[in-house]
């Protein structure tokens, strides 16, 4: 693993760029805890309560829901300078929907709900920081109805590469064909066409 200093280096930017002091900054270092994740563990399980938000440095996850049959279907992946939680059980205090699991060892920032509320409650420039990293999940959560709704099996494949480019081969084709909502056999039928 990276040195410490360097494993913040990428929120410490974002943070900057909404104007966080020295002061708010050391605060966030003090009560933030950085943690490796192992592949194959879950940072949340469906229908766990969820008291925390990471930010991924290095790594990826997969978010994704179990239906009933077992069957799974992935709602989105998180890669390096990615916040991932579930923020609609965070924010509610209901459980999970959906659980997240780490697609490669990883390492990640784990924040608590209540530091997050205390640091935008002491300072205007964390509630900026906060609405802006919302705002762009909202965009990519909008973003991803849209391609389920109106796009094809095909396109919705060159949406996932333009979105997530070289995850194609970090990752096994299953995983794909979950996040398009198609079937493995489908894929690969697909895949096939477009090489052609």
């Amino acid at each position: 693993m990276r040195a410490y200093k360097e494993e913040y280096e990428s929120i410490k930017r974002m943070l900057h760029a909404s104007s966080v002091t020295n002061a708010e900054w050391d605060l966030f270092i003090e009560r933030t805890q950085l943690k490796l994740i192992n592949q194959g563990t879950y940072l949340v399980r469906a229908e766990e309560r969820v008291q925390y938000a990471y930010f991924c440095t290095e790594g990826l996850f997969r978010l994704f829901y179990t239906l009933a049959d077992g069957k799974e279907f992935i709602k989105s992946f998180s890669l390096a300078n990615d916040f991932v939680t579930s923020y609609g059980a965070m924010i509610s205090g209901e459980p999970s929907y959906f659980s997240l699991q780490a697609l490669e060892d990883s390492v990640v920032i784990e924040i608590s709900y209540a530091l997050l509320q205390e640091l935008m409650d002491r300072s205007h420039n964390w509630e900026r920081f906060v609405r802006k990293s919302v705002e762009q999940l909202y965009l990519k959560k909008e973003e991803r109805e849209r391609q389920l709704l109106y796009l094809s099996a095909a396109e919705r494949l060159q949406a996932f590469r333009t979105r997530y480019p070289g995850l194609e081969q970090r990752i096994p084709q299953y995983h794909i064909a979950s996040y398009l909502g198609i079937s493995p056999v489908s894929l690969s039928r697909i895949v096939n066409q477009t090489r052609n």
